[in-house]
Order: structure tokens, then C-alpha cells, then sequence
């Protein structure tokens, strides 16, 4: 589906370059040429992973377009809204913040989207680039309407169309009523009716601003002029299919965890949400001349209204009277008024978490008993596959341990007939929990789905199975992501995410740039740590697995070995007779070079791998092996 989205923006891209050649009537300016150059540049820049320019992508490109898409307008027209209205166009900037915060205040409510990734920053430089990102929204729309208009597309005089005074009530009360009932609604209904939002003040503001003598969709139609609103209509989509494509792999970036159809996403938006884009250009347009006109930056025109429209008129003090005024401050005590709390918590039954206990603790027999019990208690549920395939995985990674590049660690091995096994418990977890999801949603269901394809993922990636593992991770982290919509306190969530997020952000500048081609959403590796720092404190089914992960990053990738050490030595301090934490205990302070210490805990994971398994055999070869590298190295010293 990633493929489909560049081809088609491609097309559209394509259109637009052949119209603008077209219809060029000067040469096109140096400020243009600058945004496009810094455009391709940030690009660039961005799938290399530099910061901050991979933080700050989105504001960074749609500035860079907006200097693009005028200067085109420019060469064309020969004016343009910077070079001719540029204080005009600053003020378009400066609402565009206010504007969007209210559909920011219905994303509160109605949890469509979240904000992920990037550089740690602090509150002050935050806020600066949700600002700078909001203010382009605005802009990005005019100027790529007038890029539209100006290609001449709906120059010829239509039929006027005009609308009696009762239709124009109607559309206001409908527009009510579609901005009302999404927030009025449980979450878990209205969340899937933020579609209404973007078609409520479109309804509402068009034919006020009509009645008010200011720019309207509704004045264009009654004198025949159907352009603007078709070149808004293709600003959205156009603009939707841009934010989408530069948003995609984006270190700082949003995501979409509505419920609807988040298995079929070009980018990272459902299909059907880029018709969402078509009506939201119009709501831009509207909102942004009724508040310029609340504001006084805009004043009602006699020759934008019919005289039928002004005829029909009321006192604009009718619109400035309280009711009014107040109207919108009860709408946004309603968009935040807060929902009961829900219960974060995983309802684990006892022998999970003993047996959790059992495998962490080393007894990896007796904790499969416990799931095997788990599973006989609740046959239909996905937990108890989950956990077996939890116990397997251990044995696995195990047996795949060896040092390379002077490390310990399971770095890759051929696909073996033990996996069929483990990716059936897998597919099994998978296949219950989606089907559980299908007939009631719940974050439960959702967070078991994503441990399946997280646990799949895993294994495949040990195989260096890169588009299977990807195929998997994408489908864990929309589960993820929907999880945490509908339970923000599921800490368990983190750890998934916090995996996914970690790894992306880890790849080499080449896989970076076939991510493009692969369809994978971009991660933040400080977002990862601080997510596995979340499931690590606060998880419940995830915990330990989360601070192993956490660990292993730290010495592996960060190299932050004495922090990475911290987190070992409380894995070994809470399950001491876990032979592979000690192992890998020892390994951090070797690297650290504390080579007696290093030596205790080789002997030590020796010493509680005693059992005649293949991961206990093969845990004594590489203590055996890793206590003589030791000794190799300090006989010189002596």
C-alpha cells in the first residue's frame, strides 16, 4: 500500500508541475528555489536520521512548500498572497494555532490520533514546534488552493445555485448537531465519528459567514464562481496525500488509532481518512474568515453577499450576543469534561504470574506446566499460548547465544523445525485475539494481538527474515497503538512499542532510505527507551521482559555499559538463579573491565545451569568459553 501512496502522489505531483509550466507567465522567484532546495535538503536530512532536522521534519517541509507553492502562484498570476498581503499572511499563520487546538480539543475527547517520537526536548522548545507545525496547516491550504485556482481549471461562469433562508438554518443546525453528538456520545462510539467533525463547520460557519457579507462557499455559488471551492476541495486532497508522505517517516510524527480499518493504511492513514482531507480544506477556509471577522482583521464586503443574501440578513449583534459567546465555551467544557476512569490493569490469573515467576527464575519446566494450566483453564483465550510461546522463545534464544563481535547475545541462526512450533502458539494467540477484538473491542484483546505479532516478529528477525520481521512489527504497533487508545494506562503497551520505536531508529542510513520502499513507519530510539522505561517500572505482564530489553539496548547499541550493568544486576538480584542474566551480567562488566567481577558471573551462570537441556549445555560452553577469554587476557598482565 506504500507503493500506491508514491504512485499516486507522484501523479498528482506530476499534473501540478505540467499546469504550472503551462501556465508560467515569469520566471520563477529565488525565495521559491530556496524552499524547494531547503525542501529536498530537509529530506535528505531527515532519512539520515539528523537532528534536529528529523525531529523538526514536518514544520521544516510544509515552511519550505509554502515558499514553493507561492512562488509558483507568483510566476504564474504575477501576485501572490507573501509578496502582495504579506501581514494578511502572517495573521493566516498566527490563527492557524487556535484553529487546529480545537480539533486538538476533540482529539482529547475522541482519541483519533497521537503525537510520537522525536528528540527528548524540553516543555519551552515543545510547545515552539507543536506551534510551528500548527501554523503551516493554515497556510499549506490557502497557498495550494490558489496554486489550484490559478491553473484555470473553472474559469468559465456556472450556473448560480442559491440556497432559500430555511435550507441555510438547516445546514446550521446540522452542522450543530454533527459538531455536538461525537462528544456527547461514550468515547468508545463517538471515537468513531470524527468524521462528523470535519463536516460540522462546514455546515455551521458557511452560511454565517454568508449572512455576514464575508467570504463564503455559498456567495461564490449564488454569483457562479464555483472555483474556489473546487480548489480548496483539491488543496485538501492534495494536502492530505503531502502531510501523510513527509509524515510517515518522520522521527516526530503522529498516528492515527481510530477504530476503522487499521489494516488497511496507505502511510500511516486508513484509506477512507483521506476523504477527511476534502472537507477539512473547506472547514479551513471558513473557520479562518468568521474568526478573522471575530477578531476585526475582516470586514463584511456588500459585493460578496446577493441581494438576496442581504436582504435576508440579520444584525450581526445577533452573532456577538451572549448565547453565542458562550456557545463555544460549553462545547469545549464538554470536549474535556473527563470520562470514568478505566481499570489499567491486566486481569492475570494466578498461574500466569507464577509461572512468569517460575521462568524467570530459571525453572522453565515447572513454568510450563503453569501455562499448560492457564490454557486448560481458558482454552478459547490467547494468554496461555502467549506464555508457552513466552517459555519457548527462552529456549530459543538460548540455544542461539554465542560471542560475536566480542558480545554475547542471540544475533541470528537458520529457520530449525522447533520454530513451527513456536510460530503456531504464536498464530494461535493471534488469530483468538483478533477474532475476540472483531466481535468486542477491548484493550486486553488488542494488547494480547500485538504480543502475538511482537513475538513473531522476534523470531523472525533472529531468521534475518527482514520482511517478515517488518510485516509483523508494523502490525504489533497499530494493535499497540489502539490499545493505548482505549486504556492510555496500559503500561504493558510501552514495552512493544518502546521495542519497535528503539529498533527503527537503530537501522543503518540505507535501510533508513528502503524503509521508504517497505512501507515502515519511522521510531525515535530516545522514545523507545523512555517507552521500555514506562512497561519496565510499571508493566505487568511485560515487566522483566521489558528491563531485559532495556539492558541488552544499553550495552548493545548505546553502549552505555555502566547503566546497562544497573538494570543486569537487578535481573539478577530479583531471579538469582537465572543462569542467562548472570551470563550476560558478566559480559557488561568485561566490558567495563572488571574482569574478577566479570569472571564470578560466568562461573556463577556455570554453576545454576546444571541441568542436562540443550540451553543449559550450551550456556556452560559459553561461560567455559567467556571465563578463559577473560583469563587469556589477563595472563599478559601478570
Amino acid at each position: 500500500m506504500i507503493r500506491v501512496g508514491v504512485i499516486l502522489l507522484a501523479c498528482m505531483t506530476a499534473v501540478m508541475f505540467a499546469e504550472f509550466f503551462r501556465r508560467r507567465t515569469r520566471p520563477f522567484p529565488v525565495y521559491g528555489w530556496v524552499g524547494l532546495v531547503s525542501l529536498v535538503i530537509a529530506e535528505w536530512l531527515m532519512f539520515r536520521g539528523v537532528e534536529p532536522i528529523a525531529t523538526f521534519f514536518t514544520p521544516i517541509a510544509w515552511t519550505a512548500y509554502a515558499l514553493t507553492a507561492d512562488a509558483a502562484v507568483f510566476a504564474i498570476r504575477g501576485h501572490s498572497q507573501l509578496r502582495d498581503t504579506p501581514g494578511k499572511f502572517a495573521g493566516l499563520a498566527l490563527l492557524s494555532i487556535p484553529l487546529w487546538l480545537i480539533f486538538e480539543a476533540y482529539n482529547l475527547r475522541l482519541a483519533n490520533w497521537t503525537y510520537v517520537g522525536g528528540m527528548p526536548l524540553s516543555l519551552p522548545v515543545r510547545w515552539f514546534g507543536y506551534g510551528w507545525a500548527f501554523a503551516t496547516i493554515w497556510p499549506g491550504i490557502f497557498l495550494t488552493a490558489d496554486l489550484i485556482e490559478s491553473f484555470g481549471w473553472w474559469e468559465a461562469p456556472a450556473r448560480p445555485i442559491s440556497f432559500s433562508r430555511p435550507a441555510q438554518n438547516a445546514f446550521m443546525i446540522t452542522g450543530a448537531i454533527l459538531l455536538i453528538v461525537p462528544v456527547i456520545l461514550p468515547r468508545s462510539l463517538g471515537s468513531f465519528l470524527f468524521g462528523a467533525v470535519w463536516l460540522g463547520f462546514v455546515f455551521l460557519l458557511d452560511p454565517i459567514n454568508f449572512r455576514l457579507g464575508l467570504s463564503s462557499f455559498e456567495a461564490d455559488l449564488a454569483a457562479g464562481r464555483p472555483g474556489r471551492l473546487f480548489s480548496f476541495l483539491l488543496s485538501g486532497w492534495v494536502c492530505g496525500w503531502l502531510w501523510e508522505f513527509w509524515n510517515f517517516w518522520a522521527a516526530s510524527k503522529w498516528n492515527y488509532i481510530f477504530p476503522i480499518m487499521q489494516r488497511d493504511k496507505i502511510f500511516d492513514m486508513p484509506v477512507l481518512g483521506y476523504f477527511g482531507f476534502l472537507p477539512f480544506a473547506l472547514e479551513c477556509f471558513v473557520m479562518y474568515h468568521f474568526a478573522a471577522w471575530l477578531l476585526g482583521w475582516e470586514k463584511p464586503s456588500q459585493a460578496q453577499t446577493s441581494p438576496q443574501a442581504r436582504s435576508s440578513r440579520r444584525p450581526t449583534a445577533i452573532l456577538r450576543s451572549r448565547p453565542f459567546a458562550v456557545f463555544p465555551w460549553l462545547l469545549l467544557a464538554v470536549l474535556l469534561w473527563p470520562e470514568p476512569a478505566q481499570a489499567s490493569s491486566l486481569n492475570l490469573p494466578d498461574g500466569a504470574r507464577q509461572g512468569l515467576d517460575l521462568l524467570y527464575a530459571g525453572r522453565p519446566d515447572d513454568a510450563m506446566a503453569q501455562f499448560r494450566l492457564v490454557q486448560a483453564a481458558d482454552p478459547g483465550g490467547p494468554l496461555g499460548y502467549l506464555l508457552e510461546a513466552e517459555a519457548r522463545w527462552w529456549e530459543i534464544y538460548c540455544e542461539a547465544c554465542e560471542v560475536k563481535w566480542n558480545t554475547i547475545d542471540a544475533w541470528e541462526r537458520p529457520r530449525m523445525t522447533a520454530d513451527d512450533g513456536y510460530l503456531a502458539l504464536t498464530n494461535k494467540a493471534i488469530s483468538i485475539a483478533e477474532s475476540r477484538i472483531a466481535q468486542a473491542d477491548s484493550p486486553e484483546m488488542q494488547l494480547y494481538a500485538a504480543m502475538g505479532w511482537m513475538f513473531r516478529a522476534r523470531l523472525l528477525g533472529l531468521r534475518n527474515d527482514r520482511r517478515g520481521t517488518a510485516r509483523a512489527g508494523v502490525n504489533a504497533r497499530a494493535h499497540l497503538l489502539r490499545c493505548l487508545q482505549l486504556d492510555p494506562q496500559m503500561a504493558d503497551a510501552y514495552a512493544g512499542l518502546g521495542l519497535y520505536n528503539y529498533y527503527v531508529d537503530t537501522l543503518s542510513p540505507m535501510a533508513r532510505i528502503l524503509r521508504f520502499f517497505m512501507g515502515i513507519p519511522g521510531g525515535s530510539r530516545a522514545e523507545g527507551m523512555r517507552q521500555l522505561e514506562i512497561a519496565a517500572e510499571k508493566g505487568d505482564l511485560t515487566r522483566v521482559g521489558a528491563r531485559f530489553y532495556l539492558a541488552k539496548n544499553l550495552r548493545t547499541y548505546d553502549r552505555d555499559y555502566a547503566r546497562s550493568l544497573e538494570v543486569f544486576s537487578s535481573l539478577v538480584e530479583e531471579f538469582p538463579r537465572n543462569p542467562i542474566f548472570r551470563l550476560l551480567r558478566g559480559d557488561v562488566q568485561a566490558k567495563l573491565g572488571r574482569r574478577e567481577m566479570a569472571a564470578a558471573s560466568f562461573r556463577q551462570a556455570h554453576e545454576f545451569s546444571s541441568a542436562d537441556t540443550p540451553c543449559e549445555r550450551h550456556i556452560r560452553m559459553l561461560a567455559e568459553q567467556s571465563d578463559s577469554g577473560l583469563a587469556a587476557l589477563a595472563s599478559p598482565d601478570q
